[in-house]
């Protein structure tokens, strides 16, 4: 899979990896992960995937690793849910996606090196979850500053749905 655009070359970034096909088909996301071991390139990249299914849970865990022409690993989508259809708790694809594009509102997106996101009970409430944003911490790795942020994603109730936690290079 090569992530391009017309003749543009686009860097990968959470959103162009979420889009590209980690998702559960027709069940529920709990847990999401997604590593870049290397600051954004825009080398061509190809997709390894590995699927763990539990039949007798409806479990299953999705594993796709993004590697650049010499075989190095360049990001990972790690994805936790339910091949089943959403019921008590989880979060639906359109939940996970809708907390990827308010990711995508606060940051650039080719500055984000992790996002971890966890769904809780579902809401039973209608709209879009009230988002609360705190600056965890910061500090320098071996090649760049970067920021740990938590965003929180609370119901019309003030019940958390989602907690996400995006790791992002910072000026």
């Amino acid at each position: 899979m090569t992530i391009t655009n017309g003749d543009v070359r686009l860097l990968p970034t959470v959103l162009s990896l979420w889009e590209s096909g980690p998702r559960p088909e027709g069940g529920r996301v709990d847990e999401v992960d997604i590593v870049f071991f290397a600051p954004p390139t825009t080398d061509a990249l190809t997709c390894r995937a590995r699927d763990d299914r539990d039949e007798a849970s409806g479990r299953l865990d999705r594993t796709l690793g993004y590697v650049d022409g010499i075989g190095r690993v360049v990001a990972e989508v790690y994805v936790s849910g339910s091949a089943r259809p959403a019921g008590e708790h989880g979060a639906s694809v359109p939940s996970a996606d809708e907390l990827l594009h308010s990711v995508a509102e606060r940051f650039d997106l080719a500055d984000v090196r992790r996002l971890r996101m966890r769904f809780y009970e579902h809401s039973a409430g209608p709209g879009s979850p009230i988002w609360s944003v705190t600056v965890l911490q910061r500090y320098r790795t071996d090649h760049e500053n970067v920021e740990e942020v938590a965003l929180v994603g609370t119901d019309s109730s003030g019940s958390v749905v989602v907690r996400a936690w995006v790791t992002a290079a910072a000026s």
